[in-house]
C-alpha cells in the first residue's frame, strides 16, 4: 500500500517537473503589420479599425457599419468586408490563425435568424479555412463566442504572403438585426495567431 503511494506521488512530481520544463507556443521575435486594407459593404476607414497586440498573439477588428438587419432593401440583409494585410516576420517561422473570437449584439425574432462568418487564405496558397456562427430567434442579447477554424493552413516557410480575410454578417427571416452600430458598442472579430518555426 505504501510503495503504491509513493509511486503515484513521484509520477506525479515528473508530470509537473516535464509541464514545467515545456516551453511556452514558440513565436518570432519582432513581427510588425506592414499594412492593411479594407473595403466592403460593411467596413471603410472611416467606420472601421484594427490593433495588433504587442505580444503578436491577436490582431482585433472593429467595424462601425458591419449591420445586417430585416429592416430596409435586400442589400441590407447582407454586409460584408474584405480585409488585406502584410504580416512581417522573420525567415524560419511560419503562422496561420487558430480561432477567432465574435462580439456584437443580435436581435432576432422567433423564426429568423442572424449569422456571422468568416474565412481566411494566404495570396498564391490553397485552403480557405473558416468558422460560422448562428444565431436563432428568438435571441435579444450581447454575444461573444470563440471558434477554432475547421482546417490548418499555414504560411509558407520563408515567405510572407499577404493574409486575406472575409467576414459576412447575414439576417434571415421576419425580423433580424446582427450587430450593433454605436458609438461605444461594435461588432468586433479578435483573430488569435499560432506561430511555429519551420
Amino acid at each position: 500500500m505504501a510503495h503504491g503511494v509513493s509511486s503515484t506521488v513521484i509520477m506525479a512530481a515528473l508530470l509537473l517537473l516535464i509541464a514545467a520544463a515545456t516551453p511556452a507556443l514558440a513565436q518570432p521575435p519582432s513581427v510588425s503589420i506592414n499594412w492593411v486594407t479594407f473595403g466592403g459593404t460593411g467596413c471603410s476607414w472611416s467606420n472601421s479599425n484594427y490593433v495588433y497586440s504587442s505580444d503578436s498573439k491577436t490582431i482585433t477588428f472593429i467595424f462601425g457599419g458591419m449591420v445586417a438587419t430585416t429592416d430596409g432593401v435586400l442589400a441590407d440583409k447582407r454586409k460584408a468586408c474584405q480585409i488585406s494585410m502584410s504580416v512581417n516576420y522573420p525567415d524560419g517561422w511560419s503562422y496561420t490563425l487558430g480561432q477567432v473570437t465574435g462580439r456584437g449584439f443580435a436581435d432576432v425574432a422567433a423564426g429568423s435568424k442572424g449569422v456571422y462568418e468568416t474565412q481566411f487564405y494566404f495570396s498564391g496558397q490553397t485552403g480557405t479555412p473558416s468558422v460560422s456562427r448562428t444565431l436563432t430567434g428568438k435571441y435579444v442579447d450581447s454575444f461573444e463566442f470563440t471558434d477554432y477554424f475547421t482546417t490548418s493552413v499555414w504560411s509558407q516557410c520563408n515567405n510572407t504572403p499577404n493574409l486575406n480575410i472575409k467576414s459576412v454578417v447575414r439576417v434571415e427571416g421576419s425580423k433580424a438585426v446582427m450587430a450593433l452600430d454605436s458609438s461605444d458598442t461594435k461588432f468586433q472579430l479578435v483573430y488569435y495567431f499560432n506561430w511555429k518555426q519551420c
